[in-house]
């Protein structure tokens, strides 16, 4: 007996099994007996034989692809990429409150040093004013002798 034809009808890349269509192209037999040369099945006047396998093998592979280009649709993996972010954008939210809120703190204590270096130095720096200002109250406190012993000599 001659091996039946399989046509596969659709357009290539279509992995869709409702758009997928088997035919069977068997040499018809008439009624229902059974082959005792072939071992063929006839039933309805089509072939079943080891076509029945080779079909059930082909609607199941074209069924293991179909089922893997959905979980692998770039419409899948948008959906998932979304509930990862939706899952974890609360706690993402709550870092950067928690960052922002350190970092005001750290600019506020970092302006605080600054200014007290600032305060420092400028005590350091005014040394020498401070010099001048002891010589020019030590000149003061001699002048006020001064005064202070002509006026007792005078009275």
């Amino acid at each position: 007996m001659e091996e039946p034809e399989m046509q596969l009808k659709g357009k290539k890349g279509d992995h869709s099994i409702c758009c997928l269509e088997i035919g069977l192209l068997a040499e018809r037999k008439q009624g229902d007996q059974e082959g005792a040369e072939s071992g063929v099945l006839v039933r309805g006047g089509h072939a079943w034989t080891s076509v029945g396998s080779v079909v059930v093998r082909i609607v199941t592979d074209k069924f293991t692809e179909s089922v893997y280009v959905l979980a692998n649709e770039p419409s899948v993996a948008l959906y998932r990429l979304q509930e990862h972010v939706r899952r974890s954008l609360p706690e993402l939210a709550q870092h950067k409150a928690d960052m922002q809120r350190w970092e005001e703190q750290s600019q506020g204590a970092i302006y605080t040093v600054e200014y007290a270096c600032s305060a420092v130095k400028n005590l350091v720096d005014s040394s020498v004013y401070f010099r001048s200002v002891e010589g020019l109250l030590k000149q003061a406190i001699s002048i006020r002798d001064h005064m202070n012993a002509a006026a007792q000599s005078h009275r």
